[in-house]
């Protein structure tokens, strides 16, 4: 068995928040809800051949998806050994009347993602964490953590007249500052390195990218296949920087966005967003 530290699939691509700056690029609505049979068809590649320490399902935001029990069983069953991890925004937790019980069963704990303290985010996430109080005191056994996401935030890409665009950064100092470099991606039965890469393809039909140069190291990106070996397998997780690394950040700037429930204005960009982080 290949071990690694942390494997993630998205339930969903979809999401109903507009979090700026998401690494995984579901700000821009770009994307659709995941199927059962291709979760299956993604888990069966790996089950088998891959021992993560952790799998998540996350997005996006899972609760979209209708077939999120069925996926979190699925998972667990492709990854007996492996601790369990869902994480949401939790505004749709009432769509799934069953889930505190599915996760118990399935030793999956419950990370619930805040993101920000604006007031009409606000008044929606007090109802969300009333919801976690009741499944708390109905369910003894649920592992369930508020995760103060907001408090992490960093820019992940420049915004240009409303578009993200790729930085031209160090790739070593921008892999050691990285939030998402052992966040293994498994999407079309491959593994990618991180969510930026593993999504980028989806964001850029929305947003019309597909020609634009500056992200033409992401587009030549190579995910992993289930047909390569083991040793081959091992090679791409052992690796660090790789040359797409150059298009994400080396410092870490803090990043504040407003109103996540509120899709936001174009963010006009400054001559500080297009100077080199060498």
């Amino acid at each position: 068995m290949i071990e690694l530290a942390n494997l993630e699939f998205h339930a969903a691509h979809a999401c109903n928040l507009y979090c700026a700056q998401c690494s995984h690029y579901s700000n821009f609505h770009a994307g659709g809800i995941v199927s059962l049979e291709e979760a299956r068809a993604n888990f069966d590649a790996w089950k088998g051949r891959l021992a993560p320490k952790r799998i998540a399902i996350l997005g996006g935001e899972p609760t979209l998806n209708p077939a999120l029990i069925s996926i979190i069983e699925l998972a667990r069953k492709s990854f007996p050994n492996a601790e369990g991890l869902f994480v949401t925004n939790g505004f749709y937790l009432d769509r799934h009347p069953d889930l505190p019980r599915v996760l118990i069963d399935n030793r999956f704990r419950m990370d619930v993602s805040q993101h920000g303290r604006a007031p009409e985010y606000m008044k929606r996430f007090r109802v969300v964490c009333q919801q976690i109080r009741e499944w708390r005191a109905n369910y003894s056994d649920l592992q369930v953590n508020i995760r103060k996401s907001h408090r992490g935030w960093r820019q992940q890409y420049r915004m240009v007249d409303g578009k993200p665009m790729p930085f031209g950064s160090d790739p070593r100092a921008a892999w050691k500052i990285c939030i998402q470099r052992t966040c293994t991606q498994l999407y079309k039965s491959c593994l990618w390195k991180c969510p930026a890469l593993a999504y980028h393809a989806i964001m850029s039909r929305k947003l019309n990218l597909a020609d634009e140069p500056a992200w033409q190291l992401f587009r030549d990106y190579q995910a992993c296949p289930p047909s390569a070996s083991a040793d081959e397998v091992r090679g791409f997780l052992a690796t660090r920087e790789i040359p797409q690394c150059s298009l994400c950040p080396a410092r870490k700037v803090p990043f504040h966005h407003a109103d996540p429930t509120s899709l936001p204005m174009i963010q006009p960009h400054s001559d500080a967003d297009c100077l080199s982080q060498n």
